[in-house]
């Protein structure tokens, strides 16, 4: 197989497992994240409209703010307690996964 064929062939089926993810969290996910899904929705779009939209939203902005909520350095009472057991990881795992969905409406 020719590099750019084999290339072609990653590059597919990247593109492909990410429009997966993008369509639905994996069991992985929603175990892990569920409690984030319940108010901010699997698909990113808030179920009340006092709470934000997560769907598209940049990456290193979900990171810091969440590392802030974790850490209190900016106080809210209901995603402090929230995002005070996450990991670094988890933090940029939930962030990469809203990060990825497209914004727009429902």
């Amino acid at each position: 197989m020719t590099l750019l064929k084999s290339l072609s062939l990653t590059a597919a089926g990247v593109l492909f497992t990410v429009g997966v993810a993008q369509a639905a969290p994996s069991a992985a996910i929603s175990a892990k994240f569920g409690v984030c899904f319940a108010c901010h929705g699997a698909d990113g779009h808030a179920i009340l409209p006092t709470y934000p939209n997560l769907a598209g939203q940049n990456k290193d902005y979900l990171v810091l703010t969440l590392r802030q909520f974790r850490d209190g350095s900016r106080p809210n009472p209901v995603m402090g307690p929230m995002a005070k057991p996450l990991s670094d990881s988890d933090i940029d795992q939930i962030a990469m996964y809203f990060a990825g969905i497209k914004p727009g409406a429902k």
